[in-house]
């Protein structure tokens, strides 16, 4: 991994696909029993509000039951359809999906790629930030001198590189903030998407799967499946593409920089001659500006791709895909009204 960030392993990993077991995903099949369980509960309650309908012969409610029946039979389906495609998600490499993914995710699951291309997205947004902050440092030194020449009190005070720092200062300090909440964003994602897979898919899928069984809660059952299954199959598959793109692109900009330093232009060497360099050379002239305009401008307009318009493209895939999955697993949810919140 990154400088900046370390390996994440998703509870998809460990606890679920069980990477790291030879038997892999049947090793851990909780998921399953708990559904299997709560779909066997329904039948019980189902069967035994039959057995009254019986007992007085209630015609209505033995035709309404019927149809509980059969909802039961469709919740089965969908537990047997999720369990075969999560078991074909983990057994099968992201490498095979995605095979111009980095090597080092070939071999892993679509779930581990997902979540640390976030993190690499992390860790390459904080090596610019190092870098952006190393810039504003020696423009903020080199423009804060002041050169004086007022012999017996009457003179003049000069300030030769302010214009500099007036025209590059403002960008660095509101792209440093930007970045920032953009840090914080990409590792709220990353934590959105582990509890999304593993908790939804432990916790709520079962509840789901009893709600759906019965008319009154088949609307809100149906959802939540439908969450589940995007969390599980669509959001990984969202992420890895987009943030592939993105991450390739921030990394030629680190590249930049590390042939700069294996050419010579900057000699790190000696530190106060780097310093040095950096006072005399780079930020006397239009050198300053054109590392500037090469380097840190394209890099915060990638960044801002990858914090704030790769989410929100994500975002309206997942809330219309919910929508539509909704409609055909129970009743309709309208949660178009979540896209105000973009």
């Amino acid at each position: 991994m990154g400088i900046f960030v370390s390996e994440f392993v998703p509870l998809m990993d460990k606890i679920v696909c069980n990477t790291d077991s030879a038997s892999g995903f049947l090793s851990s099949l909780d998921w399953a029993s708990i559904s299997f369980i709560a779909l066997i509960t329904s039948v019980f309650i189902i069967a035994f509000f039959y057995l009254i309908a019986s007992f007085f012969q209630n015609q209505q409610a033995l035709a309404i039951i019927k149809i509980e029946f059969y909802e039961v039979i469709v919740s089965v389906i969908i537990l047997i359809v999720v369990f075969m495609l999560l078991g074909g998600v983990c057994s099968t490499k992201t490498g095979v999906i995605f095979p111009e993914i980095e090597p080092d995710f070939y071999d892993k699951t679509i779930y581990y790629s997902a979540t640390n291309s976030l993190m690499n997205f992390t860790d390459h947004t904080l090596k610019i930030m190092g870098a952006q902050y190393l810039m504003y440092m020696f423009i903020d030194f080199q423009t804060s001198h002041e050169i004086y020449a007022t012999p017996m009190g009457i003179g003049a005070t000069l300030k030769p590189t302010l214009g500099v720092g007036a025209a590059v200062k403002p960008v660095l300090n509101n792209a440093f903030t930007a970045e920032t909440i953009g840090v914080i964003t990409t590792h709220a994602q990353v934590y959105v998407l582990d509890y999304g897979t593993y908790g939804l898919l432990k916790y709520f899928f079962p509840l789901a799967l009893v709600f759906r069984c019965f008319t009154p809660t088949r609307r809100i059952g149906g959802t939540i499946i439908a969450l589940t299954l995007v969390f599980l199959f669509i959001y990984p598959l969202l992420i890895i593409p987009t943030y592939m793109v993105v991450n390739d692109s921030l990394l030629s900009t680190i590249e930049y920089f590390k042939g700069a330093i294996h050419a010579n232009i900057f000699n790190l060497s000696s530190i106060p001659i780097f310093l040095a360099e950096m006072i005399t050379k780079f930020l006397w002239g239009p050198e300053v500006l054109m590392v500037f305009t090469l380097t840190i401008l394209p890099s915060i307009a990638k960044i801002f791709i990858g914090a704030v318009f790769v989410p929100l493209f994500n975002t309206i895939i997942l809330v219309t895909s919910v929508r539509y999955l909704s409609k055909s697993l129970g009743e309709e949810i309208d949660i178009t009204n979540l896209t105000r919140m973009i």
